[in-house]
């Protein structure tokens, strides 16, 4: 559970970075379903030009066939992601799920999740960004909360983000001025919740190892088009 503060923090700067987010065990889940996910993905063709650095569960053809319901139910979903590993899709329901529920103050879906991967002196880089542009306007009724959560330590060196805290937080994701980046550096299994009209990037990775961060996002409500859901609307319930 996030405490009072750091809510505040959020609703203020529009992130909030939490120490010692995962367990050790926990990091080490992630980082083994990272391995089994990149390792498949690279026999496919290069993390970067073929796969943009992104590693979805769902979306990089590891599992031969996902039943519909695993998108939308707790059940169905758990019980697919255990397939890859065990352990990873309960964290994920679980912690970080109630952590948005109080970033947004209210019931949330899992809308999405992936792997995000830089490999040794890539210069593979993310530019100036909000998340919730990714979305068509009328996708935008509801908020969203992504968690970046390194799986090893990160620098500036090593490709962490760089988030531009809001200028007016009466007027969340309204700029209109030039960036003024803030460095976020985190140990691993820290984690930084960011709303999704928060403006962020991150750099290359010129260090000897990789880099690899696991990001789900949440959203307040299903996000949908003229052709279904976009991506997922997995329930988060009291665990």
């Amino acid at each position: 559970m996030l405490t009072a503060a750091q809510v505040d923090a959020f609703h203020t700067r529009g992130y909030v970075v939490v120490r010692e987010f995962l367990s050790a065990l926990e990091i080490a889940s992630y980082t083994e379903e990272a391995e089994v996910l990149v390792n498949h993905c690279y026999e496919q063709g290069d993390i970067v030009s073929k796969w943009g650095c992104v590693v979805e569960p769902f979306g990089c053809g590891y599992l031969d066939s996902i039943p519909p319901l695993a998108r939308t139910t707790q059940t169905s979903y758990i019980a697919t992601r255990a397939q890859i590993t065990p352990a990873p899709a309960l964290c994920t329901l679980s912690k970080y799920g109630l952590c948005a529920r109080q970033l947004l103050e209210s019931s949330v879906v899992l809308l999405n999740e992936q792997y995000v991967v830089k490999p040794p002196h890539s210069e593979a880089a993310f530019d100036w960004h909000q998340d919730v542009l990714y979305f068509k306007d009328e996708q935008r009724e509801h908020r969203m909360v992504s968690v970046w959560t390194p799986l090893c330590d990160v620098r500036e060196e090593n490709g962490t983000v760089l988030v531009d805290p809001y200028p007016d937080p009466t007027m969340p994701g309204v700029y209109t001025r030039e960036p003024e980046p803030v460095v976020v550096e985190m140990s691993a299994g820290c984690a930084l919740f960011m709303d999704g009209r928060l403006r962020h990037c991150s750099g290359a990775n010129t260090s000897n190892v990789f880099r690899t961060a696991y990001m789900p996002q949440f959203s307040s409500g299903q996000v949908s088009d003229d052709n279904g859901l976009t991506a997922l609307a997995v329930p988060v319930n009291s665990f």
